[in-house]
């Protein structure tokens, strides 16, 4: 009797389990915007680098944040003090830069 308790337990708790881990939902669509502004330092341990931008029309204003890198290549070429626009890829919550070139000279990023 202590058996079947103990089996019947078991697989009560690998159902609810199983009924816990729902799939994740499909991602949106992807969107791109064009970001412009300087690299003020770079975190190669997690890809990212802290952007002082402009604002990026239809996603967010101007300001400073860390930016995951979206490739070890785009990674590679960043420097504190770079000028730099690219693409900022936004899905759902995750968001990343790449497609990163080297900006001419100019006045810095303005932010608020």
């Amino acid at each position: 009797m202590r058996r079947i308790c103990a089996l019947a337990l078991f697989l009560l708790s690998a159902l609810l389990l199983g009924a816990c881990a729902s799939p994740k939902p499909p991602a949106g669509p992807l969107h791109k915007y064009r970001i412009e502004g300087e690299i003020l330092k770079t975190d190669p341990a997690s890809q990212t680098a802290t952007i002082k931008h402009k604002a990026i029309e239809g996603w967010m204003g101007a300001m400073t944040m860390d930016y995951p890198i979206r490739t070890k290549e785009d990674f590679a070429k960043l420097h504190p003090g770079d000028r730099i626009d690219g693409t900022v890829y936004v899905q759902d919550e995750d968001y990343s830069v790449g497609d990163i070139h080297r900006a001419p000279p100019g006045p810095p990023a303005q932010t608020k």
